[in-house]
């Protein structure tokens, strides 16, 4: 019954991780084309 719990939360958190670093992810790329297209209109 423990067992079964604690590999519950380990699912959990494990998805909860994977979609943050996804989400960094996405967002540092759309943070780099954002800063490209300011450097190429300033130029």
């Amino acid at each position: 019954m423990i067992e079964s719990k604690i590999f519950v939360v380990i699912i959990v958190l494990s998805t909860v991780l994977v979609g943050l670093a996804v989400y960094l992810f996405w967002l540092d790329r759309r943070v780099t084309k954002m800063e490209n297209e300011i450097k190429n209109n300033k130029n």
